[in-house]
């Protein structure tokens, strides 16, 4: 079954999703860019301290294991460019949105 990661209603997988403090699986650590689902609650914004908007991403990963972190948390990627030492949010970080 295909879901839209921007659905307004929540995957029934959602349901058995935990708070993961790092930004991969809590159960074998893979990354988010493994999931083989992804749902972002766009319906419910959190925001942060400098009125930033932040989200809940669940994502359910290859092991079974249903996690779920703040937008806010994805770590920083390298993307290749002119200037290798630039760093820039990665494609998923909606918190300027």
């Amino acid at each position: 079954m295909n879901i839209d990661a921007f659905a307004a209603t929540p995957p029934e997988w959602t349901n058995t999703g935990i708070h993961a403090y790092e930004f991969c699986c809590p159960s074998c650590h893979s990354s988010s860019l493994e999931a083989v689902q992804v749902w972002i609650n766009r319906r419910s914004p959190v925001m942060t301290e400098n009125y930033r908007r932040k989200w809940q991403e669940f994502y359910q990963c290859h092991c079974g294991c249903v996690w779920w972190a703040w937008s806010s948390d994805r770590p920083k990627v390298k993307r290749p460019s002119d200037d290798d030492s630039s760093e820039t949010d990665s494609p998923a970080n909606f918190d300027d949105q």
